[in-house]
């Protein structure tokens, strides 16, 4: 998988953490502190953020060998390499710095996706910011013990440690989405420097990446087990993480005379039997991603297809041994009737692009049951049928369903709106550069809606 490194998974305290093996087959030190430092962040945050970091050593040392030919890096050439690594991740060979094009023709795998390279500069910012802190604490005791000149005297990134006044703009931003910010006195006024760019602004919301919603019957009709029937219609009607789907518990969770399904972060229950019947290594796998609320909304066909699955899966699939209350559990083989969140992602990967491309359903790379909530998000703010005859739930209540913490990811799958704002751009300029009669805002809108009708009929006068 790596070049020059060597990723190895360990044992400290109890917990799963990381060694990264050099090219001479030792740890390198700097990476066993990161790895140390994420002791009490969940599993899979530090499994991934882990692997980022090895990923971006492999990049240092290929660039080491490239420019340095066996020497050390100058302070200049350490910062332009660390400056060059996104240009690398998102564009490969194509890149615009010179470094990023000259690793990037030795060391596969080649360019990322825009929405992969986000996590990735965020483990390496999150090392770096450990770094300084070290260096900080070397140099004050550099100081203490007149060793001065063996610590360098200023960090590697001036932005490092810095903080920065905010505009105008980005306070009351802050003010109208923060509680704190909106009662500090005087309103917010700094704000942390970020290094190596702002990844939020790289990765632009591609609206392919959700599942088409007139196919999501088929992928659920052409899953081989009601199980696998139950999961990815939950994925469907609910708009639920993977992972928030692998761990309801059937009993506390679902209540079939309601039709409800609650989600609920493992934390606050911590002492249910169904966790202590696991190892400590499995409890670890219990995730959680900051959903406040476990409130769903499940939307049709998607919540009759769940229980009318979940119905066959428990008369004919589900072991109902009494040792825990994981509603989805392997079927077979020695690990049957255990928790089937403790399962391999890449092995439900592959089964939901076996399915998908069977129906004929073509995603970009990269995109898995992910694309289901995409779906989900784009359906209930855009096209979910309301009491007044109004389309689409108001942003803060999807932005619960979804459990989104920031009100600008729910945004992201503001659609129809994106096509009204274009409307009125195009009707602006005709009053410019026209002298025409304007149409009313309205009467743009009945344009619309009729257009997106005129669509889905042609779409239906082809179905089969």
């Amino acid at each position: 998988m790596y070049k020059h490194v060597s990723l190895r998974r360990r044992q400290l305290s109890g917990r799963t953490s990381w060694l990264l093996l050099g090219p001479d087959g030792r740890p390198i030190d700097a990476f066993t502190a990161f790895a140390e430092s994420l002791r009490n962040a969940p599993a899979n945050t530090r499994d991934s953020y882990c692997r980022h970091l090895a990923e971006f050593f492999d990049y240092l040392i290929e660039a080491a060998a490239l420019i340095g030919q066996g020497r050390q890096l100058t302070k200049l050439e350490l910062t332009e390499t660390l400056e060059a690594y996104g240009d690398y991740l998102l564009l490969g060979i194509d890149a615009s710095r010179p470094i990023a094009q000259a690793v990037a023709s030795s060391l596969p795998p080649g360019v990322n996706q825009a929405s992969s390279v986000v996590p990735k500069k965020a483990a390496l910012r999150r090392f770096l910011k450990l770094s300084e802190d070290v260096r900080k604490e070397m140099a004050e005791l550099a100081r203490l013990y007149d060793s001065r000149g063996v610590i360098a005297d200023t960090p590697l990134l001036p932005e490092l440690g810095q903080k920065r006044p905010l505009q105008l703009g980005e306070v009351r931003a802050m003010q109208a989405h923060s509680m704190i910010a909106g009662v500090v006195a005087g309103g917010p006024k700094f704000v942390e420097c970020v290094v190596l760019g702002d990844g939020a602004a790289d990765a632009p919301y591609d609206e392919q990446r959700a599942f088409p919603y007139d196919k999501v019957m088929d992928l659920i009709d052409a899953m081989p087990t009601y199980r696998d029937k139950a999961f990815y219609a939950l994925l469907a009607a609910s708009g639920c993480r993977t992972h928030e789907a692998l761990q309801v518990l059937l009993n506390d969770d679902i209540d079939v005379d309601e039709g409800t399904v609650r989600l609920v972060d493992p934390k606050s229950r911590s002492g249910h039997s169904s966790y202590r019947s696991l190892t400590p290594s499995q409890r670890e796998l219990l995730a959680w991603k900051g959903r406040t609320s476990d409130l769903t909304l499940l939307i049709e066909p998607f919540a009759t297809s769940f229980f009318d699955s979940l119905q066959g899966y428990l008369e004919q699939e589900h072991l109902a041994h009494g040792k825990h209350g994981f509603l989805f559990q392997y079927l077979k083989g020695l690990e049957r009737g255990q928790p089937y969140f403790l399962s391999a992602p890449g092995t439900r990967l592959e089964l939901f692009h076996r399915v998908q491309k069977h129906i004929g359903v073509m995603l970009p790379p990269g995109t898995g049951p992910h694309s289901l909530r995409h779906m989900y998000g784009t359906y209930v703010l855009n096209y979910f049928p309301r009491a007044n005859g109004d389309y689409g739930l108001p942003v803060p209540m999807v932005q619960q369903l979804l459990g989104h913490a920031d009100i600008n990811s729910t945004l992201k799958y503001a659609k129809f709106d994106k096509d009204l704002f274009k409307l009125e751009v195009q009707n602006a300029n005709r009053v410019l550069f026209s002298h025409g009669t304007p149409k009313k805002l309205m009467e743009l809108k009945l344009e619309a809606l009729r257009a997106q009708m005129a669509k889905v009929q042609s779409q239906l006068s082809q179905r089969p």
